[in-house]
């Protein structure tokens, strides 16, 4: 890895805020709440774990291996690759990837809330683009503006679900009152459920809100149609 990038990685604190106000100034304690644990793992050509004939651990050759060395003007170097890969290999592969699931934990928001998939994604393109751009990424703001654009796909979703299930009540007409209100009810919680599978962080309920509002519009209008 080269030297400006472990220097770009370990100087990211200086360029993200993880609050919009400046109260309570960002601090480290802060950030490893949100920063994921940085593993970095190097190659070597050798795979042996062996200084001047000895056994050492994966640390002491990492440590040993970052040293800066002597090297004369001209250099080459050659490797040989085997189509098979080796039992070693595979062994080492192993461990580095045990390593990773055992040490890294899953992205999760200053609430507790657990990010993946899709949201995640999105999360991750925001930072980058805003640190590409030469701004100071704000990790709340981000997260406001996701929540944004998921509730509001959610709300979508949901009324598409109520509405496809009233439109297909429609071929079914005449029917009692009663009964296009039983129906009302079953689609108005089968379209809060897919809401709720979708949305994120709406906390005070404001989206679902919206949902329900959508719903009842759309029972009076096919009522009065």
């Amino acid at each position: 890895m080269p030297e400006q990038v472990v220097r770009y990685v370990t100087e990211l604190t200086e360029c993200i805020k993880v609050k919009s106000s400046d109260e309570d100034a960002d601090d480290s304690s802060n950030f490893v709440k949100f920063f994921p644990t940085f593993i970095w793992a190097v190659r070597d050509f050798t795979l042996e774990l062996k200084i001047d004939g000895k056994d050492v651990t994966e640390d002491e050759y990492l440590d040993f291996a970052l040293k800066l060395k002597h090297a004369p003007e001209k250099m080459s170097c050659l490797e040989s690759l085997s189509a098979a890969i080796s039992s070693e290999f595979l062994k080492v592969t192993d461990h580095f990837c045990q390593f990773v699931f055992n040490y890294s934990s899953v992205k999760r928001l200053k609430d507790g809330y657990t990010v993946t998939g899709r949201v995640l994604g999105h999360l991750a393109n925001t930072y980058v683009d805003t640190i590409s751009s030469g701004s100071v990424p704000c990790l709340e703001n981000a997260v406001i503006a996701m929540a944004v654009i998921e509730n509001e796909a959610s709300v979508k979703v949901g009324l598409q679900v109520y509405q496809s299930g009233m439109e297909k009540l429609k071929e079914s007409f005449p029917l009692e009152l009663k009964d296009v209100s039983s129906k009302h009810q079953h689609l108005s919680s089968t379209a809060t459920q897919a809401f709720m599978k979708r949305s994120f962080r709406d906390t005070d309920g404001k989206y679902l809100k919206s949902l329900e509002v959508g719903s009842v519009s759309s029972f009076w209008m096919m009522v009065n149609g």
